[in-house]
């Protein structure tokens, strides 16, 4: 098959790149390796934030809407604390991926599952021959959107992103019904998981119950973490459904995402959130961010797609680099933070508000002064930041 574009692995990063090239007129071919509906490790929460970057609803495929959260530290008292409106929508991702692969299709994409790429060769006039179980593809430009340790960005020499943080998650069922004390909130348990947190999301007919921090800490104590979870919230972990543990890939720096007819997207690109552990909004924003580039590379107004690294070193990046620095003083000292989470207004507001994208991380910070500003250091400030990291330019 001949095409403009091949966008490889159909999840919110590919989906979305592949929605708006055809949208522009191009003709993408996306594939995937696995046959759908599959899932894939991944709590399933889309925040407002990440929901407004789509032109659509995602109303078809939202299980539960959050609109607050039971918080626990350590086995300290538990405090809920609710919001006046959405924070979070709660999903599957074997059904957001499928609904985001749908509106893809509607653009004019063409989608093939069952087609995992088991060659990828960049010819001599810069096209790219891509391999696959079924058959060879041409194509101008390859996007991989194939997670971090995808095929794209090992065959195309990119650097792979960062394994940092490792979780472990399963499903707990409830066929009638989730309860109703587990509606509506999400249940964050702190303190106890090196790096990160507990979790329990509430689904239609499950609630999914996970632990994630730091990759050195936590790695060998998965399922003794979870164990503790479990038993903490009245679960037993062997009850557990669909067992799966996963790394979530961080950028490094000086990472290069973009040369003359490829790019990496989503967690391909390591662009997953530090703090929260948090995909999906990486993943549609650089999944939005390469399309112009590629309007213009088609269209033979530049020679490489670095521009798309540039637009996500000036809108992401610095977000991506402020969220580390949170990461690493939250859980130096989480007690103190959970603490105004739960019990003053501002500090929760303020975590709603970038949750539902009213603001951001650096604005949060800045908001905080003097300590504020040397929390982000000179290499997470937007205006020197871009600056300081290094571009692929063929």
């Amino acid at each position: 098959m001949q095409t403009d574009v091949i966008v490889v692995g159909a999840g919110p990063a590919g989906s979305t790149a592949a929605r708006g090239i055809a949208e522009r007129g191009a003709g993408v071919l996306l594939l995937e390796r696995a046959k759908f509906p599959r899932d894939k490790p991944c709590g399933g929460g889309v925040t407002v934030r990440c929901a407004a970057l789509l032109p659509f609803s995602i109303e078809p495929v939202v299980e539960d809407v959050i609109t607050g959260a039971r918080m626990k530290i350590r086995g300290h008292r538990e405090v809920n604390r609710d919001s006046k409106a959405p924070i979070t929508y709660m999903t599957q991702r074997r059904r957001l991926d499928a609904f985001l692969v749908e509106q893809a299709q509607a653009a004019g994409a063409e989608f093939r599952d069952g087609q995992g790429v088991t060659g990828i060769v960049r010819l001599p006039d810069g096209t790219f021959e891509v391999t696959t179980k079924d058959g060879t593809h041409h194509a101008r430009v390859i996007i991989g959107a194939d997670g971090a340790n995808g095929v794209v960005g090992n065959r195309l020499g990119y650097e792979a992103a960062g394994e940092s943080a490792v979780a472990l998650e399963g499903n707990y069922a409830y066929p009638d019904g989730v309860p109703a004390d587990l509606r509506h909130r999400v249940v964050l348990h702190f303190g106890d998981y090196p790096g990160g947190y507990g979790w329990i999301f509430p689904k239609g007919d499950h609630v999914n119950i996970g632990v994630g921090g730091w990759k050195s800490a936590m790695g060998p104590r998965l399922r003794e973490l979870l164990q503790h979870l479990c038993q903490t919230y009245g679960f037993d972990v062997d009850d557990l459904q669909g067992l799966r543990g996963h790394h979530l890939p961080m950028q490094r720096r000086g990472m290069v995402m973009a040369a003359a007819g490829s790019a990496l997207v989503g967690d391909a690109a390591g662009l997953v959130d530090p703090l929260s552990g948090e995909g999906i909004y990486g993943a549609l924003r650089s999944g939005s961010l390469i399309v112009p580039a590629v309007e213009d590379y088609l269209a033979g107004r530049v020679k490489t797609l670095a521009g798309y690294q540039l637009a996500l070193e000036r809108d992401l990046i610095p977000e991506v680099e402020t969220s580390v620095a949170l990461m690493e003083i939250f859980h130096a000292w989480p007690d103190p933070f959970v603490w105004l989470l739960q019990h003053f207004g501002p500090f929760w507001g303020g975590a709603c508000a970038a949750i539902r994208g009213e603001t951001t991380y650096i604005d949060l910070t800045y908001r905080l002064g003097a300590p504020g500003r040397a929390l982000l250091g000179p290499a997470a400030r937007a205006g020197r930041f871009v600056s300081s990291r290094r571009v692929a330019r063929g």
